[in-house]
């Protein structure tokens, strides 16, 4: 079973990806954060397989946090959706430690794919 952790500060993006991620066979968890410090809090206590991480948060440099998040739980996969998808931020994100970079406009299917056909067990 894989567990998933949504760290987005849109209540609406949570909601819906939440909402769908649910849905996929094998998912045990769906958590949600809405800030980088509940995000570092939730993954020091209980890591998840995957921490799906919006880019922009109004409380903290995300790149800070990716490398952060790494450094706590060193086998969880980073998925980062950005609605800036431009190849020098992604590449920037999988320097810090992301996994995976997506768009988060045009390229949600992906991730749903990623979820559900190529899980992490820690």
């Amino acid at each position: 079973m894989t567990r998933l952790l949504l760290a987005d500060d849109s209540e609406l993006i949570r909601s819906r990806l939440s909402n769908v991620l649910r849905l996929i066979p094998g998912v045990e968890e769906v958590g949600t954060t809405d800030s980088l410090d509940q995000t570092l809090h939730v993954v020091s206590n209980s890591p998840p397989d995957f921490v799906i991480l919006d880019l922009n948060f109004s409380d903290g440099r995300v790149l800070d946090m990716i490398w952060s998040l790494k450094r706590l739980a060193p086998l969880m996969g980073i998925v980062v959706l950005s609605n800036d998808a431009s190849p020098y931020v992604g590449e920037r994100c999988r320097k810090a430690g992301a996994t995976w970079f997506f768009d988060k406009s045009t390229e949600l299917e992906k991730v749903l794919a990623l979820v559900e056909y190529f899980p992490i067990q820690v």
